[in-house]
């Protein structure tokens, strides 16, 4: 379940910062590369999927375990677990799909993650997937290198709004901790052809040891939805898992 979070404010008063289940699909790349979706609560249900050959492992986690984040005594989504797939042997060419399905409130399970092969298994004839789901709390899977710790969407105060959107993501992990504090640290951000990048600053997170990525998104159509991403990377090699988002329409 997603209601709403740090990326999507809640659209009535409420004293709970953050009501859900999970705040994000993680994804181990066959290719190596690591993947964070940020969930969101859309107005209208929204289908996302990663293609990928023999995807190593993938879930929907709760990475932010902190009780203010949530300030609930009675559902405590501080606690809830993270489901981690982990599949056995090779599984072949698919797609990891991500369904986020529109809520009012927070009783509905509104978020599904689940494999799809590119090949329907032959009709009257077995087939066998093999894999281990491993129920987590903190700490739950992830790189070994960084990975996103918070999504927050807004710009804060500005004098002259040009319509773009603001987002500030957080990234920490061993690789970041290790790297003195006049590192050449770089963000690589993209977006697709509804999104353009008009701003994209990293600079150290004093407070936390990690890295803070500030973007700044214009999105050409309000009414269709819009696609992102963002990782760190020294001169030589990667330094975070990939950040993915989807801004979904208006």
């Amino acid at each position: 379940m997603y209601f709403f979070g740090e990326n999507q404010r809640s659209k009535r008063e409420d004293y709970r910062p953050e009501v859900h289940d999970s705040d994000g699909l993680s994804i181990q790349s066959g290719t190596g590369e690591w993947i964070w979706r940020p969930l969101v609560n859309p107005k209208r249900l929204l289908v996302t999927s990663f293609a990928m050959t023999n995807v190593v492992a993938f879930g929907l986690m709760q990475r932010d375990r902190d009780f203010n984040s949530y300030e609930d005594l009675e559902a405590r989504y501080d606690l809830r677990p993270s489901a981690w797939n982990e599949p056995r042997g090779k599984w072949g060419a698919g797609r990891v799909e991500l369904v986020q399905i529109p809520s009012p409130d927070e009783t509905n399970d509104n978020i599904v993650g689940y494999w799809t092969p590119d090949s329907s298994p032959p009709l009257r004839q077995p087939f066998d997937y093999e894999y281990r789901l491993l129920w987590q709390k903190d700490p739950g899977t992830r790189p070994t290198t960084s990975w996103v710790t918070q999504t927050r969407r807004g710009r804060g105060y500005v004098r002259n709004d040009d319509g773009t959107i603001g987002f500030t993501i957080d990234f920490e992990g061993p690789a970041l901790k290790k790297l003195p504090a006049d590192a050449s640290v770089e963000v690589l951000a993209s977006g697709d052809a509804n999104a353009e990048v008009r701003e994209a600053i990293a600079h150290r997170n004093d407070v936390t040891g990690g890295w803070r990525v500030v973007l700044r998104i214009f999105r050409s159509d309000a009414n269709k939805p819009a696609e992102l991403r963002a990782y760190l990377r020294s001169r030589t090699s990667a330094l975070s898992e990939t950040w993915s988002y989807i801004l979904p329409a208006d």
